[in-house]
């Protein structure tokens, strides 16, 4: 028994020279423990908190999944309602004295009807709140926004850069007036702010030759290997990028140039190699994608647009004085996504969540700024025949009479955009 015991005892889990020096370490660390936890202050406790919860956190990090498209979203704001809002005393900024394509100007332009300026975007399970241009500001601090695409890109920038000035003036620093004008327009608001606005003008995203370099032109020809300058040369600059196309793509007359040699759209006598203009688009929005995921080595937001549809009447033509004289949003169920917007659309928050999936980096956020439903039931949000400054002054409009049926006044509808666009920057941190 005794002997027994002391075998025990020269054997016990301190007794092996390898065991004695991480028994030590074990004496030392449980002293040093109960000294910490009994002497000192509770700040210094805190602080060792803290840096475990870091560390939970970062490793919590490591292994957490993408998140999936649209994370932004806690309600869905694409759908909804358009409402009556009093609380709406009049436009949200001057566009008299703004930067602006001034034909967008509808107030300054006479424009009789003002009901576009107090509808208010509901959406079905949450609330919108109107963009705030100072908050905005803080929000963006030494960032560069790019808005790349066609002229509804460019009619967003414009309304953004206009409302932020009303509480910083900006200074425009780059204007590029070709032949369509505003090609490339870039807007700095100063420190404290250091934020910076350009628009892209590239309504096809890839190069084209054609009616979007000379409007004498019937024919567009559409190069699918060769995206364009010179947004793909600033891409990795920029940290929000909004893009905006589609309209463009829905006109008759395009080429398709590339590898595989030439091949006319929208004819159907030659389908075996019509591939359509919804083909196009996937494959432009696609590569587009792509291209901004290889090229992009710091964090960046890359916003999608869906298209943003016009309104005019088909029961007049183009140029009638009525082609879009509507003065109220349309009702739930009075006008429906037209099939093309539809497609178009689909193909917009398809490929956005493809790219998302397949992003090489954490920080490149792919989302869709779907606005196709929102848009489509505001027919009274276009500037119509108001295109110039007092354009008739109270007398009556001819019959006969240019129209503007597809972009929308600023301040107005446009505005809703931002106000999205805002809301997903935010959920980005």
């Amino acid at each position: 028994m005794g002997e027994n015991t002391q075998e025990r005892a020269d054997h016990g889990p301190c007794s092996q020279p390898r065991r004695l020096l991480g028994c030590s370490l074990f004496a030392l660390f449980t002293l040093s423990l109960i000294y910490f936890i009994f002497y000192s202050s509770p700040s210094s406790f805190s602080s060792y908190v803290d840096l475990f919860d870091q560390f939970k956190t970062q490793r919590a990090a490591k292994n957490t999944s993408l998140p999936p498209p649209q994370a932004w979203l806690q309600c869905d704001y694409s759908d909804g309602k358009w409402v009556w809002d009093d609380s709406v005393t009049g436009p949200r900024y001057d566009s008299e004295n703004c930067d602006m394509k001034s034909t967008e100007k509808c107030v300054i332009n006479g424009k009789p009807d003002k009901g576009y300026l107090h509808w208010r975007w509901q959406p079905a399970g949450c609330n919108l709140s109107a963009l705030d241009p100072a908050g905005f500001l803080r929000l963006v601090r030494g960032k560069r926004l790019a808005f790349v695409g066609d002229s509804t890109a460019r009619n967003q920038a414009e309304a953004l850069v206009c409302y932020l000035s009303t509480v910083a003036r900006p200074e425009t620093v780059h204007r590029y007036e070709e032949r369509l004008g505003r090609k490339f327009w870039q807007w700095v608001f100063p420190a404290p702010h250091s934020v910076n606005v350009s628009t892209y003008w590239s309504p096809l995203l890839v190069r084209a030759e054609g009616h979007s370099e000379d409007y004498a032109m019937t024919q567009e020809a559409v190069i699918l290997d060769s995206l364009t300058e010179p947004w793909t040369v600033d891409v990795d600059a920029m940290d929000i990028m909004v893009i905006s196309v589609g309209h463009w793509f829905l006109r008759p007359g395009h080429v398709l140039r590339g590898r595989g040699g030439r091949r006319r759209l929208h004819r159907p006598d030659i389908n075996k190699t019509d591939i359509g203009y919804l083909g196009v688009y996937r494959k432009v929005i696609r590569r587009t994608l792509e291209y901004i995921n290889f090229n992009s080595t710091g964090d960046k937001l890359v916003a999608v647009a869906t298209i943003a549809p016009g309104h005019f009447d088909t029961k007049h033509s183009w140029n009638h004085r009525d082609a879009c004289s509507r003065t109220k949003p349309y009702e739930d169920g009075e006008a429906e996504v037209a099939a093309a917007d539809a497609e178009l659309r689909k193909v917009v928050l398809e490929e956005v969540a493809a790219a998302a999936a397949r992003r090489q980096r954490w920080g490149v956020r792919f989302e869709a700024l779907d606005v196709t439903r929102l848009a489509t039931m505001r027919p009274d949000g276009h500037p119509g025949p108001y295109l110039f400054a007092h354009s008739y002054d109270w007398r009556p409009v001819p019959e006969t009479v240019a129209n503007d049926c597809l972009h929308w006044c600023a301040p107005g509808l446009v505005d809703t955009f931002n106000d999205m666009l805002a809301k997903m920057i935010v959920a980005g941190g």
